[in-house]
């Protein structure tokens, strides 16, 4: 029967635990991780494992991180999942949450996940990873002022839209720019940066473009 999987933050003082309908067992100690079990595993088992880590991801985590495939996450100081493996190696990730830790962003407290729930959230992450490159770097770069999408607007005032990029810049010449860096001031943000890519980066970064073309807003072109 399926793995109920309780995960909560410190400051709540509520316990952890995950338990078996049915079932009797002990959660696993601190020392044991239900990836032991993978060889064994099954494409239900593993669905189930995956639907509970995105259970404990959104009661948990939601309200400042992005959970989805596209969606912003709430606290733009918060990364949005679908790209902290980026960042982080997958076990490395599941042992600072199993001993604790904490991260830059406000309100977040302390959380300590046990085993069980710790496997079940890494396996919702590693699910819905962002994989392309070009989207990697545009989420995790530019995400937080630019609208990467298709529609909508920018999340920052000032911000352009990259579907509107094509509209302003030939692509040898977006090129260039990018990797002679572009300075970038958004409207009233205070914040002045260069954005320089190297050569991958900007190609990916261009491929990322035509992913996102439509007829109405084309990517830039020769």
């Amino acid at each position: 029967m399926r793995t109920r999987i309780a995960v909560v933050a410190t400051s709540a003082l509520l316990a952890l635990g995950a338990c078996m309908q049915g079932d009797d067992r002990p959660a696993p100690s601190a020392g044991a991780s239900a990836r032991a079990d993978a060889p064994t595993s099954s494409p239900v088992s593993d669905a189930a494992l995956i639907e509970d880590g995105h259970d404990i991801a959104e009661r948990n985590c939601a309200r400042c991180h992005a959970t989805g495939d596209s969606d912003a996450s709430p606290n733009r100081r918060a990364p949005a999942f679908r790209t902290v493996l980026s960042r982080y190696k997958s076990q490395t990730l599941a042992r600072e949450l199993i001993d604790g830790m904490g991260v830059a962003h406000a309100p977040m407290p302390n959380f300590h996940f046990n085993p069980a729930g710790t496997d079940a959230l890494i396996a919702f992450l590693e699910s819905i990873q962002v994989r392309e490159p070009g989207r990697l770097l545009v989420e995790e770069r530019c995400a937080r002022c630019h609208s990467i999408a298709k529609a909508g607007a920018s999340p920052y005032p000032g911000a352009q839209p990259f579907r509107n990029l094509g509209r302003r810049w030939k692509r040898d010449q977006l090129a260039q720019a990018l990797h002679v860096g572009i300075l970038a001031e958004h409207d009233r943000s205070g914040v002045r940066f260069e954005m320089r890519l190297n050569d991958q980066e900007i190609t990916d970064f261009l491929a990322f473009l035509d992913s996102i073309a439509t007829p109405a807003h084309p990517a830039p072109k020769d």
